[in-house]
């Protein structure tokens, strides 16, 4: 990719069709489909492209999260955000899922849109995102008008016999929907260093691959990396977003939009709506109702480890199956109860502390990490607690325990059905796959955006990432943003008047140009 250095500062105080903050999951889908609409469009991320050269021969091909950021917990300021470390996991949300659904501790909301108005984007996001899976041995999969664009992905050595084992004792077993870049002349060589690993081969279907690229590619979308937006400008009435004031290498400017969409996920979009506020706004924009950081929720994750044998698990790609059959619910349980998937192979050990580090080593390469995940309920009381501009604390979404517990008693007991016994401790759950704190609704009260994800009372403002779903299911969300975001940016190219549009003609073939 060509990074244009030259480009002078004053570039930056251009006007533009559509301003976009971040790179992520939310952000580079809705900068492409803007983009292949014919709209100028600024990325504005705030770190910069993550490059990590390839080992010689013999090599790991992924680097682990903890090997390249520090810690799990670092800042994912980079471009394609979260995504260069996922494992993939490309789910539609179940057809249910977009209605309320009853849970032990409450309800599951309904969505303001239904599936079946999601579905076309959900197909151009598998498309887009190269993901390859079947609905066989699923009972929860949502009705889809064409299948997967490519063929699931092949269980490898131990991983097919342990689908054998589990189907033959009486386990429905699904692929899991997998983002790669696999098949002829595909990148993927399905090694086992992805989960959780960056990919030095590219071939890893993640926000900057399949999105980010091609919207450099159309000619009508800049990335400005290294650079903070500090606040989003609105007119005197508060009622349309203007632009955004940005910073660079100490210099800050003015860039006008006539849309702005918000895509730092959580916390950052909720941060960047509250710091943005004005005399008509003066609780954050889309705060009129007081949802503004509330209703967060996300999914209730625990772990199990079905030991394979005496022998080390080989170096393979492991992460191609699922068992979703408890997704509505099961036996002892009259509420959903979730998914269990098979992860990827991560050497978790290297972060238990030096006491416990061989046993869970041990543990670790003698057994197929898997993860079993239920929901966890947003409230009007979770989310975020703010102290001015700044982040005070937050309050946790509600976990389902009985039902977390259920589901991990079922998955012990199916996996020793197959003839696998396994570790897996009765624990709190660790909360992932985080949603809600800037979520779409129909009602200003219970919610900041509208169902096309433009905040309530603001036009041209707009907010798509995990922070936009007002519940998460139980399978895992970034398809969902990804197709939500494409849904955005028809709306904004439909909803644009022409006088915003950008008047410089598209030049095919123009080079990629990054904003330093």
């Amino acid at each position: 990719m060509q990074q244009d250095d030259g480009w002078r500062a004053t570039d930056l105080t251009r006007p533009y069709d559509a301003v976009v903050i971040g790179s992520g999951a939310g952000g580079a889908p809705l900068a492409l489909r803007l983009g292949q609409r014919g709209l100028r469009v600024l990325v504005v991320e705030q770190g910069d492209f993550l490059r990590v050269e390839r080992g010689g021969e013999g090599e790991p091909v992924g680097r682990f999260i903890t090997d390249v950021m520090g810690s799990r917990d670092a800042p994912l300021s980079i471009v394609g955000g979260r995504t260069k470390f996922y494992g993939a996991a490309l789910y539609r949300m179940r057809e249910s899922d977009f209605s309320a659904v009853e849970h032990e501790t409450g309800t599951s909301p309904a969505w303001p849109i239904t599936y079946a108005e999601l579905e076309p984007y959900y197909e151009q996001a598998e498309l887009l995102y190269r993901v390859h899976g079947a609905s066989e041995g699923d009972p929860s999969e949502p009705p889809r008008a064409n299948p997967y664009p490519h063929p699931p992905l092949p269980h490898g050595g131990i991983v097919a016999e342990m689908v054998q084992r589990l189907t033959r004792s009486g386990t429905p077993v699904a692929p899991v929907p997998s983002g790669l870049d696999y098949g002829p002349g595909g990148s993927c060589v399905l090694c086992p260093t992805c989960d959780a690993h960056l990919c030095t081969r590219d071939a890893k279907m993640d926000a900057e691959t399949a999105s980010m690229r091609p919207a450099l590619a159309t000619g009508n979308v800049h990335l400005a990396t290294q650079t903070e937006c500090l606040r989003i400008l609105t007119d005197g009435a508060g009622g349309r977003a203007t632009g955004v004031l940005l910073r660079r290498q100490g210099e800050e400017y003015v860039v006008r939009a006539g849309v702005v969409a918000v895509c730092g996920g959580l916390p950052g979009s909720a941060l960047m709506l509250r710091r943005s506020r004005t005399d008509r706004h003066p609780e954050g924009l889309g705060n009129a109702g007081g949802a503004l950081g509330r209703y967060l929720g996300g999914h209730s994750v625990g772990m199990i480890f079905p030991f394979t044998g005496l022998r080390p698990v080989p170096a393979f790609y492991t992460k191609t199956f699922a068992i979703n059959a408890y997704y509505e619910g099961g036996p002892g349980s009259p509420h959903p109860l979730g998914v269990v998937q098979v992860a990827g192979q991560m050497p978790f050990w290297e972060e238990a502390s030096r006491l416990v580090r061989p046993v869970a080593r041990l543990v670790g390469r003698h057994s197929l990490m898997c993860f079993y995940m239920s929901e966890a309920l947003p409230s009007q009381e979770a989310g975020l607690r703010f102290d001015g501009d700044r982040l005070a604390g937050r309050v946790e979404p509600r976990h389902n325990l009985q039902a977390f517990g259920r589901l991990r008693d079922l998955a012990v007991e199916a996996f020793r059905r197959a003839g696998y016994p396994s570790l897996a401790r009765k624990r709190p759950p660790y909360l992932w796959h985080e949603v809600g704190t800037v979520r779409f609704g129909t009602d200003p009260a219970s919610s900041v955006l509208d169902p096309d994800c433009q905040v309530h009372g603001i036009k041209g403002l707009y907010v798509v990432d995990a922070s936009t779903l007002p519940s998460a299911g139980a399978v895992n969300t970034a398809l969902t943003i990804i197709a939500l975001a494409l849904r955005a940016g028809d709306h904004i190219a439909g909803a644009a008047a022409p006088g915003q549009l950008a008047q410089e003609p598209v030049r095919p073939g123009r080079r990629v140009e990054t904003v330093r």
